[in-house]
């Protein structure tokens, strides 16, 4: 493992002022770009930091056959945090639709948020076509949120999104009525 690596693979053991907290249930880190491949020093770091993560970009078929129960007990009190690079209109490789339907094949039912870690994605359209696709899929939520701007991490202190702060996240309502008090998920 070279230095750089080991630095990333270090700072991910210090946790980053709540980052970690959802008093309402759990979360669930899945990753939705392949950050072994594309970017060893962030999957270094996230793999130190979130110790069971879904790994959606697998090369091998077999991956879903072998996980296809990963997120059956999430419920609507839980929060699901996705990571991929994005832009306006792609996470990663995927298309809402694509997401929804990989999503679906591990079990994934009823959650309280989508939470999606990755830049730009709450800019233009995105998520409220993702919000169609879900429900489409089957898959009922309360909230879905991404960021409109970059989102920056200064390792391991720090994570924020570039811009207004008041308007550093996009949320959408989803088909649950659910409130989480002290959260941006009131709605």
């Amino acid at each position: 493992m070279n230095f750089k690596n080991r630095i990333y693979k270090t700072a991910g053991r210090i946790p980053l002022i709540k980052s970690h907290e959802w008093p309402f249930g759990k979360i669930e880190v899945v990753l939705a770009y392949d950050f072994k491949k594309r970017s060893p020093q962030e999957y270094s770091y996230l793999k130190s930091k979130y110790k069971d993560m879904l790994e959606l970009v697998e090369p091998e078929q077999r991956y879903f056959y072998n996980n296809f129960h990963y997120l059956q007990w999430v419920t609507e009190n839980d929060r699901v945090d996705i990571f991929a690079h994005a832009n306006e209109n792609f996470l990663g490789r995927y298309t809402p639709e694509d997401l929804a339907d990989d999503l679906k094949k591990m079990s994934l039912h009823r959650v309280g948020v989508i939470k999606f870690q990755a830049c730009y994605i709450g800019r233009g359209n995105w998520l409220e076509r993702a919000r169609s696709a879900f429900i489409s899929a089957g898959i009922d939520f309360a909230y879905m949120a991404g960021p409109t701007d970059r989102v920056v991490w200064n390792n391991p202190f720090i994570k924020y999104v570039n811009g207004d702060r008041h308007q550093a996240y996009k949320v959408v309502k989803g088909n649950i009525d659910k409130q989480f008090p002290g959260t941006r998920y009131t709605l």
